[in-house]
């Protein structure tokens, strides 16, 4: 029989997105999720891709070209 998984809460440093604890030291990356108002999202050096791909925007990032309200 398959032992249960230990589920604990997720910390502030917890990544997001894969549940994984960011190691001391580790740099995270710091997302906002449009979807849920601009809700910060801690996001592991692994998974910095996947929550782009999301749709989520890094902290403190300005738009790119193309994007925002169209040019007069």
């Amino acid at each position: 029989m398959r032992e249960a998984r230990r589920i604990r809460p997720l910390t502030p440093e917890d990544c997001e997105l894969c549940g994984r604890a960011v190691l001391p030291g580790e740099p995270v990356h710091r997302f906002e999720d449009p979807d849920r108002g601009g809700r910060r999202r801690t996001v592991c050096p692994l998974c910095h891709r996947r929550a782009a791909a999301r749709g989520w925007v890094r902290a403190g990032a300005r738009q790119s070209r193309g994007q925002g309200a169209p040019a007069a």
